[in-house]
């Protein structure tokens, strides 16, 4: 029983991830919140990519934007996981939003400019997006990130499936197929009997190279507070938080 050599609480080290950047592609993001305290770091939008191109955020944009909604939850969780003040993993890294509208070739256009912009060796990619289907361009652009000095981590999904097959498989799972990033399934965070289990949504297979919880708490923009919080779930979680851990680990 490896449970017993453990505890409920969360140890990192002082750096917690300073002077590294981490990098999100998604729904967008709001700053004003406590859990963005900014204080030593950089938390910004820093680009939003859609059907038009590529544009760069200036302004109120830079610290409220989005892709699609008036509340980018989804975005906010996975920064929240990552580099939360209050509820992430690594509580001093930069965060740098990449908003998307989710239309074809958005997520590649966020793609290029991380390629583009990141420092090499300081840099945490957290992809909680998927395409699904096989793309050589998608394939490229990670590459790119990859040969540019960042590490990527990508949530292993939500479909109860193997997500690992490879390219040219019907069942092919984009991101985690193309095997160029961390791999983070879901597990449950409660105990039962000896161990945490996976969730039972939660993909499977052998690109999956880690489990992380998936039930989360993050700040909720609906009250109209700055400490306001709310909860959800899913891989999407799971990926940011072990981004976040990969960030404290290079901040060393």
């Amino acid at each position: 029983d490896m449970n017993k050599f453990y505890d409920n609480n969360f140890y990192y080290p002082s750096s917690a991830g300073k002077g590294i950047d981490i990098y999100l592609v998604d729904a967008g993001l709001i700053t004003y919140h406590d859990d963005f305290d900014s204080t030593g770091r950089t938390i910004t939008c820093d680009a939003f990519a859609g059907l038009d191109g590529l544009e760069i955020l200036t302004g109120e944009e830079r610290y409220n934007c989005t892709g699609v909604d008036d509340i980018p939850s989804h975005g906010i969780v996975v920064s929240s996981m990552a580099g939360g003040t209050i509820y992430g993993t690594a509580k001093k890294a930069n965060i740098h939003m990449i908003a998307i509208d989710f239309s074809g070739g958005s997520s590649l256009k966020g793609f290029d400019y991380i390629a583009t912009h990141a420092k090499p060796n300081k840099c945490v990619v957290s992809l909680s997006i998927g395409s699904g289907s096989y793309s050589k361009a998608e394939e490229d652009k990670l590459e790119e990130m990859v040969k540019a000095g960042c590490i990527l981590v990508t949530a292993a999904g939500n479909g109860n499936m193997n997500g690992c097959e490879l390219p040219g498989s019907d069942d092919f799972n984009a991101i985690p197929g193309f095997r160029k990033s961390i791999v983070v399934g879901g597990v449950s965070p409660k105990l039962y009997g000896d161990g945490y289990y996976r969730v039972h949504n939660s993909n499977y297979g052998d690109c999956v190279d880690i489990f992380a919880p998936v039930e989360v708490v993050f700040p909720d923009f609906s009250k109209g507070s700055r400490s306001a919080h709310t909860a959800t779930g899913g891989t999407s979680c799971s990926a940011p938080i072990v981004a976040g851990v990969v960030a404290t680990i290079m901040s060393e």
